[in-house]
């Protein structure tokens, strides 16, 4: 998967990672917030990813597809030591076209 990340000022970020849904940590290169990332399958709409950065938890998220997929909502917290700093949900609707 790759994802580029365009901020207001037009800058961007390239995120890019491979990974299976089996718990296992893969390499992420791009992220400021994690340098690997694992998935899990949390039920047959959702996968759910804890992301690393040096061994310790830096990211935590949540990808759900409604049941029609018309609907992909993800949800994420950003870690830094035991503490949550940042946290925000992104509700992505398909087009009817």
């Amino acid at each position: 998967m790759q994802e580029t990340i365009v901020r207001p000022d037009g800058s961007q970020t390239v995120v890019e990672v491979m990974a299976s849904l089996d718990g296992n940590d893969y390499p992420v290169t791009g992220s400021p917030a994690a340098d690997t990332i694992a998935y899990r399958r949390a039920d047959s709409n959702s996968i759910s990813g804890t992301g690393k950065k040096e061994g310790v938890v830096s990211l935590m998220e949540t990808v759900t597809v409604s049941p029609e997929n018309n609907t992909l909502t993800l949800s994420y917290s950003v870690h830094s030591d035991a503490h949550v700093v940042a946290s925000g949900i992104a509700v992505f609707e398909k087009d009817a076209a």
